[in-house]
C-alpha cells in the first residue's frame, strides 16, 4: 500500500451536524445544498486533528474546508474553495456580525448581531442584518469614506 493511501486511511471525518446551506451563483440565483460538519480524527487511536465542513454540490462533487483549531476558520476555507467554482457561500458564520460564546465555540452555534436567539453558523444571514461578509463590510465602510476629499474654496483674484 502506498504511503499516500495509507495516510489517507488514518484520517477519519466524524460528522457532528448535517443540514442545508445557501450558495449564490454568479448570476445571483440562490441554491440550497447539503452540508455536514464535524471533527477530524487521525491515527490508529483516532486522535483529534481538527474541524471540517463539507458541502455536496452534486452526486459526485463534494467540497471541503478544514482547519486544525477552529470551525469558523474551516468555514472560511470552505468559502474560498467554493468561490474557486464561481459560487459564493452565504451563511451567518461568514459575517463580521457572527460571534460565538465560550460554551458554543466550535459547535456551529452562536449569535448574530443584535439577535439574542442562538442560530447556526450555516443558516442564511438574517434579512436586514447588514453586509454578509467582512469583505462587504470593508467595501461599505471604505465607500462611505471621504478622506482627503474636501471642496476647495473658490479663489478670488482681485
Amino acid at each position: 500500500m502506498s504511503m499516500e493511501k495509507q495516510a489517507k486511511n488514518w484520517r477519519h471525518y466524524v460528522a457532528r451536524d448535517t443540514g442545508e446551506c445557501t450558495v449564490v451563483r454568479p448570476e445571483g440565483d440562490r441554491e440550497r445544498i447539503s452540508y455536514q460538519l464535524g471533527i477530524i480524527e487521525t491515527g490508529s487511536s483516532r486522535v483529534f486533528a481538527g474541524y471540517f465542513i463539507t458541502v455536496t454540490m452534486s452526486e459526485d462533487e463534494e467540497i471541503t474546508g478544514e482547519d486544525s483549531g477552529s470551525l469558523v476558520a474551516a468555514l472560511w476555507r470552505l468559502a474560498r474553495n467554493v468561490s474557486a467554482r464561481g459560487l459564493r457561500l452565504r451563511c451567518a458564520g461568514m459575517s463580521g456580525q457572527w460571534r460565538e460564546s465560550g460554551l458554543s465555540q466550535n459547535t456551529g452555534w452562536g449569535y448574530f448581531g443584535r439577535h439574542q436567539q442562538p442560530m447556526h453558523m450555516m443558516d442564511l444571514t438574517p434579512e436586514g442584518g447588514g453586509p454578509d461578509t467582512i469583505d462587504e463590510m470593508i467595501r461599505e465602510a471604505v465607500g462611505a469614506m471621504k478622506i482627503g476629499l474636501t471642496e476647495k474654496a473658490a479663489v478670488r483674484h482681485s
